[in-house]
This record gives structure tokens, C-alpha cells and sequence, in this order.
């Protein structure tokens, strides 16, 4: 393995089709669903050094229960698809680790279905537990050895407004009124999606529902049972070794490029062997990546 930690979800795409899942045996959809009949955590367990201890886990117990000292690579596959929920003020089950007690190499794919499902609260709060973890990550490492790199593949068709003044909820209702129906409208609304309503032939009034629930689908211009992605550019923001390369926007493959090249591996290795340069082990490679509004 070349990482040495991978934690995440999506454990039922590492194994065969058809096979039991360790945790939901007797559950089929919950079965593996590889047809190329590989198991993939055998396969990474078979790929670790020789003398080197690898560990995979797919429970948080068995996480918070390993001895770190003696392990050299580490697995886990902690859920079957994506993680839950972690808004505000709910529980999370036990299996899941919070976001922010992750390791480098994040990704906040949960933004990306709170948006498409028009869930705003949602997305919002998975966009902070991502900014937490790496913020964490920023902590745990140094600048001097580690690239730092967040970006995204796309934007959302949301927005923000209403002339909305400072220290008014970011979930509420917008200070003005339509000035064609004359009903109130929140802050945050979607181009499109499914928080399209028409109630008795007009828009619906939202003074009449919870707007503040974490489920509350935000109103959008046009009816989708999933909202859409936006045609924003996406930036890219660096820090550490070779940040220089990464900032503003770039063509998307042109990100792997730079940071191979900062970490001394792929085909442009060799300017670490130059004198003076420091020896590519120092260069360790740290990818955060933040899908804010993907």
C-alpha cells in the first residue's frame, strides 16, 4: 500500500458479488458488488512491505481499540455506501467516526447529496465538519514536508440572497418580500431541484413550514427530483511544498501533475535528485479534498 491510513465508506464496492457483508450477513443489499470477482482489502492486505503490519477494521471499536505504535498501514472501511448525516445537534451512530477525527485524505461527498436532494442545512453542516477536518489535518502536519491541497470538480445551483443583513440566520427568511406574490422566501434558495412547490395553483408560503428542519428542501426556480450541478470555476488552494503551482484556477488533470511532482513520484521525479533538492521521502503528499459545492 502507499497510503499508510485510509479511512471512508463504500465498503460493500471492495468485495465479489454477492458476498455477506461482516456486518449485515443476512442482509442482499448489502451484499459485495464486484464483478471482477476481486476482494480489494485482501488484495491491499497482500500488497503491504514485507515485515510491515497492516490492519483493516470496519467498526469504529476495532479502530479506537488498535495499538497505532504496532501498526504500520491501516483500512477501514467504517460504513457500507457514504457516511450519515452530522448536522447540528444530531446523534451520529456509533460505527461512524466523525469527520473532523479523520485522517489526511478527506472528502466530503455528503455536501454534494445534501445539495442534489435540496437539503441546504444539510449540506452546510457536512461543508463545516469538513472544514474542521481540515483544519485538523493543518495541525497534525507542517508546511515544510506536507502539500496541503483543497479544491472541488464542480459547483451547485445555489445561492444566496434577498439583501440579507449581517446577523440575520443564515437559514431564515430573507428581510423582503416578492414584490410579485408577495410571499416571504428564505435566504438560501436552489436554480433548481426538488424544492419546487406550487400550493392551490401558487407558490408555497414558507412563514407555514419548518424551514429551520435539517431536512427542509429549499425552494428552487424549476422542479427536479435532483438538483443539478452549477457552471461555476472551481478554485484550488495549496499549502506547503510546492503550493505555488496550485492556486486560482486550473484545467482539473492538470492538479495531479503538480502534485506528483511535488512529491517526487510519476515522471517528473527527477528534479528531486537534483543537489540541493531535498530527497523525495521527505515530500510526503497530503490530499484534502473538499468538495464544498460538489
Amino acid at each position: 500500500p502507499l497510503s499508510q491510513v485510509i479511512l471512508g465508506g463504500g465498503r460493500k464496492y471492495m468485495f465479489p458479488k454477492n458476498a455477506s457483508d461482516v456486518e449485515y450477513p443476512h442482509e442482499d443489499k448489502h451484499r459485495g458488488t464486484r464483478l471482477d470477482r476481486r476482494d480489494l482489502v485482501q488484495a491491499w492486505h497482500d500488497a503491504k512491505p514485507p515485515g510491515k503490519v497492516a490492519k483493516y477494521v470496519w467498526h469504529r471499536r476495532d479502530l479506537l481499540a488498535l495499538n497505532l505504535s504496532r501498526v504500520d498501514f491501516l483500512l477501514g472501511m467504517l460504513v457500507l455506501l457514504w457516511g450519515c448525516w452530522y448536522p447540528k445537534g444530531m446523534l451520529i451512530p456509533p460505527m461512524v467516526p466523525h469527520l473532523g477525527d479523520a485522517v489526511p485524505g478527506t472528502a466530503g461527498g455528503r455536501i454534494d447529496h445534501g445539495h442534489h436532494e435540496g437539503k441546504a442545512k444539510q449540506a452546510l453542516h457536512e461543508a463545516v465538519e469538513l472544514d474542521r477536518a481540515i483544519g485538523l489535518a493543518a495541525r497534525l502536519t507542517s508546511p515544510q514536508d506536507t502539500l496541503s491541497v483543497v479544491t472541488a470538480d464542480h459547483s451547485h445551483v445555489f445561492t444566496f440572497g434577498g439583501y440579507t443583513p449581517r446577523g440575520n440566520p443564515i437559514f431564515g427568511l430573507a428581510p423582503m418580500q416578492s414584490d410579485v406574490d408577495r410571499k416571504p422566501f428564505t435566504s438560501i434558495l436552489y436554480g433548481n431541484g426538488p424544492g419546487y412547490k406550487i400550493v392551490a395553483g401558487e407558490r408555497e408560503n414558507v412563514s407555514a413550514v419548518d424551514f429551520a428542519h435539517a431536512n427542509y428542501q429549499a425552494q428552487s426556480a424549476v422542479p427536479l427530483r435532483q438538483e443539478t450541478h452549477g457552471g461555476e470555476d472551481v478554485a484550488v488552494f495549496a499549502r506547503g511544498p510546492m503550493a505555488h503551482l496550485l492556486h486560482g484556477v486550473h484545467e482539473q488533470n492538470y492538479i495531479p501533475h503538480a502534485m506528483a511532482y511535488a512529491a517526487c513520484i510519476g515522471s517528473n521525479r527527477a528534479h528531486c535528485n537534483a543537489a540541493g533538492r531535498p530527497a523525495a521521502s521527505v515530500l510526503l503528499p497530503f490530499l484534502a479534498l473538499l468538495f464544498l459545492l460538489c
